[in-house]
C-alpha cells in the first residue's frame, strides 16, 4: 500500500477478511507455511505448514481452505474435490497483510490446478512461478459449474517455447470436446509478466473443426488488469453468453517472432451472445498482423463491442472478421479510438476500424455507430478500411466521427452504407491535399460528389481544418510539475466474502489505469470512498481489499458524505474542466485527459503491481 494516503482517523485496526459462509455445512482448514510445526489444519493455532496436506485431501462441499496472509508457500497447489450447488468450496486467505504467496518451481507446469472439478470460489491469493500456467482449470468430460476467481495476483510464469494459445497466466479451458464450463467469473484479477501466450482465457481448447456443439456458457471477466504478455490479453473462445467488462489490457502481443498466432488485446472468437464493454486497451503489438485492441472474430454471433477505449496500438482499434463461417449480428458502438495504427505497415493494411473476410467467410448484420476515431497515422492510410463480403443491405457505418491527419479517410466497398458521419481532415497545407473517401475503385473528395456518382450520399459532413486545430495537446517539457486533479466520489459496499462491490470496482479500475498513465504529467487522483454504513471502513476485510488493489498512485479519503458516483477533472488553477455524474468510464475520462494532458508518458507508467 506504499504511496497511498489514507485518512482513516482511528480506524487503523487491521484484521482478516472474514471467512463468512452462507452454507450450513463444511469444515475450515488453515495453512501457515511459516509455522514451525505441522498441525492438524483445523484451526489458526494448529495450521498445516505446507501445501502437501492440501494436495492430498479430498475436500467436500462447503469446505473453506485458508492460507495465512503475509506468508509464502512453495510448490503447486492442486486441491481435490468439488463443491455443490449453493455449497462451493472456498480457497481464500486469513489474517492481515499481503495476499499469501504460492510460488511454484520452474519445473512445475502450473501454480494452481483444478481438473474435472466444479463449484469453487478462489480469492485473495498471489500466484507466481511455473512454466506454462499461473492458474489452470480444465476438465475432460461433462459440464463443470461455478468457477469463481476473485482478487488474485498472477504473475511471472516463465517457460520455454510457446506450444499453444491456452498457455499463460489464467486459463480456464476444456481439454476435450466432451467437456465445457457453465458459470465462470473472473473478477478483480491482476495478471502480468509471462513469456507464455495469454493473460486471461475462458473457453478455447484446440479441439478441431468443425467446432464442437457444446461450448462453455455464462462466462464473465470483469474489473481485471493484464499486462506484459507474449500473446493475447483477455479472450473468450467458444462461449455462449459471455462478457468482458471494465478491464484493462496493455503491453500485449510482446512476442518477438510470430510462431503460433497473431495477438490482440481483448477479443472474442466463436462466441454467441458476447459483449465487450467499458474496457481499455493500449500499447498492443504483434509480430505479424492484428496487434489491435478489440476484435469480433470469425464464427461469432450477436457480439458487441461497446463504450471501450483503444489508444496507442500498433494495429487497429476495432476489427470485425469473417473466415470460413458467417459472422452475424455484430455491433460496434460508442468506442473511442485514439492514435491507433502506430505501425505504418499495419495502419495501411488495417486502418483504425477494420472489416475483412477471407477463406469463404462473410458478415451478415453489422452496425458500426457513434464511434469517435482520432486517426493520426505515420502513413496516408484510411481510418475505415472495409474489404469484407457483406450480406446486401445488412451493414451500416453511421453517425461516427473521424478526425484524421491523413487525407485518405475511408476505403470501402459499396456494400457498407455510410450514413450521417462527420469527417474532419486536419491539413498542414490549407486545401491540399483533398480529403478522400474511396468507394470501390473511385475516389471522392466531397460528399456531394459521392452522391451524384453513387446515389448513396453520406448525409453527414466533410470538412478540412488547419492542423493547428488538432484537438490534442502536445506533451510540454516541464508539464510534469503541474498539478491536475481527478476527484471521484465512490460509494462502497462489501459482499458476503468481504470483497468490494462490483460497481465500485469498475470505477476504481478506470481510475487506477489513468493514475498510472498520467502520474508523470502531474495528475493527482483523489478517491473519496463513502458508505451509508461507515463501519465497513473499520473492518479488516476493507483494509485487506485496499492493500490488494494496490492503489499506489491515488490519494484515498474516507467519509460518510456522498451516496452517488461523481467525478471532477480540475485544471492546475482549480477550474473544473469536466464533470460526470454516475459511473465515469474509460471513454469519457480518457478523452478528457487526452485533451487536457496529451499522450501519457508510457516509459514512466508504473508496472510494479506487487508493491
Amino acid at each position: 500500500m506504499r504511496g497511498v494516503f489514507v485518512v482513516l482517523g482511528a480506524l487503523l485496526v487491521l484484521g482478516a477478511r472474514p471467512l463468512a459462509r452462507a452454507q450450513t455445512i463444511g469444515a475450515h482448514f488453515y495453512i501457515d507455511c511459516s509455522a514451525a510445526a505441522n498441525g492438524d489444519g483445523r484451526s489458526a493455532s494448529s495450521p498445516w505448514n505446507s501445501l502437501t496436506a492440501v494436495n492430498t485431501r479430498l475436500f467436500q462441499p462447503g469446505d473453506t481452505i485458508a492460507l495465512r496472509r503475509g506468508t509464502t508457500c512453495h510448490g503447486t497447489l492442486a486441491p481435490h474435490g468439488s463443491g455443490a450447488t449453493g455449497l462451493p468450496i472456498r480457497l481464500t486467505a486469513w489474517g492481515t497483510g499481503a495476499r499469501p504467496k504460492i510460488v511454484a518451481p520452474p519445473s512445475a507446469e502450473e501454480v494452481l490446478r483444478l481438473f474435472n472439478q466444479e463449484y469453487w470460489d478462489i480469492d485473495a491469493l498471489d500466484l507466481s512461478g511455473a512454466n506454462t500456467y499461473g492458474v489452470y482449470i480444465s476438465g475432460s468430460h461433462g459440464v463443470l459449474h461455478h468457477i469463481h476467481l476473485t482478487d488474485l495476483a498472477v504473475h511471472d510464469v516463465m517457460g520455454g517455447a510457446l506450444k499453444h494459445k491456452e498457455s499463460g497466466l489464467v486459463a480456464i479451458t476444456p481439454s476435450s470436446e466432451d467437456s465445457h464450463f457453465d458459470g465462470v467469473l473472473v473478477d478483480g484479477v491482476t495478471a502480468w509478466n509471462t513469456n507464455q501466450w495469454v493473460g486471461i482465457l475462458i473457453g478455447g481448447g484446440d479441439l478441431g473443426y468443425p467446432p464442437e456443439s457444446d461450448w462453455s456458457e455464462n462466462a464473465e471477466i470483469r474489473n481485471s488488469v493484464i499486462h506484459d504478455v507474449q500473446g493475447d490479453g483477455i479472450v473468450l473462445f467458444r462461449v455462449r453468453h459471455g462478457r468482458i467488462d471494465s478491464s484493462v489490457a496493455w503491453n500485449t502481443g510482446m512476442q518477438d517472432t510470430q510462431t503460433i498466432g497473431t495477438p490482440n488485446a481483448i477479443w472474442t472468437w466463436m462466441c454467441d451472445d458476447c459483449t465487450v464493454e467499458n474496457n481499455e486497451a493500449y500499447l498492443t503489438d504483434s509480430p505479424g498482423v492484428d496487434g489491435g485492441a478489440y476484435d469480433i472474430d470469425y464464427g461469432n454471433t450477436k457480439n458487441s463491442v461497446i463504450d471501450n477505449y483503444a489508444h496507442d496500438t500498433q494495429g487497429y482499434c476495432v476489427a470485425v472478421f469473417g473466415a470460413g463461417f458467417v459472422t452475424r449480428q455484430s455491433v460496434v458502438r460508442g468506442n473511442l479510438c485514439i492514435n491507433n495504427g502506430r505501425s505504418p505497415r499495419m495502419a495501411k493494411y488495417q486502418g483504425a476500424i477494420f472489416v475483412l473476410t477471407w477463406n469463404g467467410g462473410s458478415i451478415d448484420g453489422l452496425t458500426i455507430e457513434n464511434n469517435a476515431v482520432y486517426w493520426n497515422p505515420f502513413e496516408n492510410a484510411p481510418a475505415l478500411l472495409n474489404e469484407a463480403d457483406l450480406a446486401p443491405g445488412t451493414a451500416a457505418f453511421r453517425e461516427n466521427t473521424i478526425d484524421s491527419t491523413a487525407a485518405w479517410m475511408v476505403s470501402s466497398n459499396a456494400a457498407l452504407a455510410l450514413l450521417n458521419n462527420r469527417y474532419r481532415y486536419f491539413s498542414g497545407v490549407p486545401g491540399k491535399p483533398f480529403p478522400t473517401l474511396r468507394i470501390g475503385s473511385t475516389d471522392f473528395h466531397s460528399l456531394s460528389d459521392r452522391g451524384s456518382a453513387t446515389h448513396r450520399a453520406d448525409s453527414g459532413s466533410l470538412q478540412t481544418l488547419p492542423l493547428t486545430q488538432w484537438p490534442f495537446a502536445a506533451r510540454v517539457p516541464g508539464r510534469s510539475g503541474r498539478q491536475w486533479s481527478l476527484k471521484c466520489v465512490v460509494p462502497v459496499a462489501l459482499d458476503r466474502h468481504g470483497w468490494i462491490n462490483d460497481a465500485a470496482l469498475r470505477q476504481l479500475v478506470v481510475l487506477r489505469s489513468f493514475a498510472q498513465q498520467y502520474h508523470a504529467l502531474g495528475l493527482r487522483v483523489i478517491l473519496n470512498l463513502t458508505s451509508p454504513d461507515p463501519s465497513i471502513f473499520n473492518s479488516p476485510a476493507f483494509h485487506n481489499d485496499i492493500a490488494d488493489l494496490a492503489l499506489q498512485e491515488m490519494q484515498l479519503k474516507i467519509s460518510r458524505a456522498g451516496t452517488t458516483y461523481a467525478t471532477v477533472l480540475a485544471s492546475t488553477d482549480g477550474d473544473v474542466v469536466d464533470r460526470w455524474q454516475g459511473f465515469a468510464g474509460p471513454v469519457q475520462i480518457g478523452l478528457a485527459l487526452r485533451k487536457a494532458l496529451g499522450e501519457p508518458v508510457y516509459s514512466q507508467t508504473r508496472t510494479r503491481d506487487d508493491e
